[in-house]
């Protein structure tokens, strides 16, 4: 006859259980632990890419300290010396030296400010974070970024232009303050740091047989600092578009 079902009234046996392949594999995923040794060798990477940086500053600024130290005791530099020594006891000024109009030479510092300003890529700059500015610095090129040298020019020449500007108001003018103008020079200032900061980063992941984590972490390093770069570089345009405003 037929095979005999469950009895009245009773429960049906359990399906077997089907094992899930996956489950120990997903469990290595919700578990913490298991990326540990990844973010180990990162840390490490990072700790080694930092004491590489210090080395290679701290011999760079040595050999500039030298350097420094030789130029001082040279004859060139003590009959330079000399000679600002006669210049300051006995100043070469003549009687309309007082009157002199410095205005003039104020506006041609303020114009050649102006026109480096103009040549910038302003318009680029109204981004916050342009990626395409790290194209140049991810290439094995050795050359400094093209785009950072018009920039630090404009940096030097707002400075020039402050100077005038504080030379042609006299002593009454120092409390004058064009707020436009400092918060350009702190963008301007942001952007030399960060500049220099992604360049030292770059020469030293150029280093020959280091780690791939150190290599790792330098490239971090630098790209952050060339994302740097483009936002001090957004300040600026922000900063300069605005009116002058100034307080007293």
């Amino acid at each position: 006859g037929a095979p005999a079902g469950p009895a009245a009234g009773g429960r049906a046996a359990p399906a077997a259980s089907v094992p899930q392949r996956g489950a120990s594999r997903d469990a290595g995923l919700r578990n913490p632990t298991a990326a540990a040794p990844e973010r180990g060798n990162l840390t490490v990477g990072a700790a080694k890419a930092g004491a590489l940086l210090d080395r290679q500053l701290t011999l760079a600024r040595t050999r500039a300290h030298s350097t420094a130290l030789q130029a001082l005791g040279s004859s060139r530099f003590h009959a330079v010396a000399d000679k600002v020594a006669v210049l300051a006891s006995e100043v070469p000024l003549t009687r309309a030296a007082g009157s002199t109009d410095l205005r003039p030479l104020a506006a041609a510092a303020q114009d050649r400010l102006t026109d480096a300003v103009s040549a910038l890529p302003l318009v680029t700059a109204g981004s916050p974070y342009n990626a395409a500015a790290l194209v140049h610095g991810l290439s094995p090129d050795t050359v400094p970024h093209p785009q950072d040298a018009p920039w630090h020019q404009v940096r030097l020449l707002l400075r020039l232009h402050r100077y005038a500007r504080e030379a042609v108001s006299g002593p009454k003018g120092n409390a004058v303050v064009d707020l436009r103008l400092l918060s350009a020079g702190r963008a301007l200032n942001r952007h030399r740091d960060a500049s220099e900061a992604a360049a030292a980063a770059a020469q030293a992941a150029r280093t020959p047989r280091i780690a791939p984590a150190t290599a790792y972490a330098l490239g971090v390093l630098h790209a952050d600092q060339r994302h740097e770069v483009e936002a001090a570089r957004f300040a600026f345009q922000q900063c300069w578009q605005k009116e002058t405003v100034r307080t007293s």
